[in-house]
């Protein structure tokens, strides 16, 4: 099944796949103060393989695994472990709220993103909406401002990996099923974080076990929603749904952390979130005039 073209049906499930992925990190949030970065990537990533080979059907996965575009989906699935390592690590030193505050420039740079890989129409709007949503993680940030530490630029190129990881998953949906991606998105993550998961291996405790099992099912439903959903409709226009995981973060950090975000890097989210929303609609109006 190639990519289709049904807006409601795209919107519903990115809403869906945003909560997935919200309520994976707040796993990953207390797995970190356990585990190692690769071994719980490695772990979740071979649980999230096992989910996808019973959803696509045993007898299946040889017929669902020809690509017509292999080596996209090989540098696909490469960028889907980095990103997701580098999240992880985020969430070993950062709030989630504060993490998905930076995360939400993330629409700003696929809809740039879309117009040399995807060849979509960007108006100039969404230019400057990019400028201003760098200057605003900037503020997020606060460099020089704060006891500065390492960890505080992760986040932005978590953001990075993240918004080409939706670029490229758009672009192999105009060559291969969601189910072909599903296969190749849990296959190629577990070889590859197997390079890394063994490092600093520590055996998890019966809790930990029940907290992974929990992050792998929810990851396979993440990705799959996802790939869902950017089969079902462009990407450009799913990007203000993306802002839904900003919410769902402040719940989840509030209720499992008793975490919450300072007025900074609210008002800086919300100014995020803003300007992508209204550079969307103006884009929306120039393109049905």
């Amino acid at each position: 099944m190639a990519a289709d073209n049904n807006p409601v049906r795209g919107i519903m499930i990115m809403c869906l796949s945003m909560f997935f992925f919200v309520a994976m990190d707040a796993l990953a949030r207390e797995l970190t103060q356990r585990l190692s970065v690769g071994q719980i990537v490695w772990v979740r990533f071979l649980i999230f393989a096992v989910l996808a080979a019973l959803m696509v059907g045993p007898r299946t996965i040889k017929a669902k695994l020809k690509s017509r575009r292999p080596w996209l989906q090989i540098g696909r699935s490469i960028v889907m472990v980095a990103e997701i390592g580098v999240f992880v690590l985020c969430f070993r030193y950062l709030p989630v709220a504060d993490v998905h505050a930076v995360a939400a420039a993330t629409p700003l740079l696929v809809t740039a993103l879309a117009i040399p890989v995807l060849g979509e129409t960007v108006g100039w709007r969404r230019w400057v909406a990019v400028c201003i949503g760098f200057i605003t993680v900037i503020v997020i940030l606060r460099p020089g401002f704060r006891e500065w530490e390492w960890f505080h630029t992760l986040p932005v190129g978590a953001a990075v990996l993240w918004a080409i990881y939706q670029v490229l998953i758009r672009l192999t949906g105009r060559y291969d099923g969601s189910d072909t991606t599903l296969l190749w998105t849990a296959l190629m993550g577990a070889l590859i974080s197997s390079f890394v998961g063994w490092i600093d291996w520590v055996w998890p405790s019966t809790e930990t076990w029940l907290l992974l099992i929990a992050a792998g099912f929810l990851g396979g439903a993440a990705h799959y929603t996802l790939i869902l959903a950017l089969s079902a409709a462009p990407a450009s226009l799913l990007q203000p749904f993306v802002y839904t995981t900003f919410l769902w973060a402040l719940i989840l950090g509030l209720l499992f952390f008793g975490e919450f975000p300072d007025a900074i890097t609210i008002i800086g989210a919300a100014v995020l979130i803003s300007v992508g929303l209204y550079v969307m609609r103006r884009e929306a109006k120039t393109q049905s005039g």
